[in-house]
């Protein structure tokens, strides 16, 4: 059963000739663990670019994750480190084909929550665009009660 969370992600993404760019921000979300497998998930705001957008991770195994977006921007993305991964990206005018290559996946997470890391290469109609990588700490919302 998903227990609420508060969950920090810093994000950044460097693109070709491109200085990296770095966003972090805090929000509410929910968070499931069983042994083997977690996923986190929580709406997308003003300042990520998509508000309204649903987005969801599942870590399987601490070494497949399957980041799924949707609302505005629907997309399903798989991660697994020393396999490329293709993922239609439908931003509902249109659709760009990535490919995905995961450098890095880490994950310290148990029933309260952790840490959670993922890097990769991303193409864009299958010419290389940049790297992008995630750092999330995720912390039970009543924790933050006074």
């Amino acid at each position: 059963m998903p227990i609420p969370v508060i969950i920090t992600i810093s994000g950044t993404q460097q693109y070709a000739q491109e200085e990296p760019e770095t966003l972090e921000f805090v929000t509410e979300g929910e968070y499931t663990f069983e042994p083997g497998f977690a996923s986190f998930s929580y709406t997308e705001t003003e300042m990520t670019g998509m508000p309204g957008v649903r987005t969801t991770f599942t870590i399987e195994d601490g070494s497949r994750v399957t980041l799924i977006r949707a609302g505005a921007v629907n997309s399903t993305m798989v991660f697994e480190v020393g396999k490329k991964h293709e993922a239609l990206y439908d931003l509902g005018v249109g659709g760009l084909l990535l490919g995905l290559s995961a450098r890095h996946i880490g994950a310290l997470l148990n029933e309260r929550g952790g840490i959670f890391d993922l890097s990769y290469a991303i193409e864009l109609e299958q010419s290389a665009q940049g790297f992008n990588s995630y750092h999330v700490e995720i912390k039970p919302r009543q924790e933050d009660a006074p």
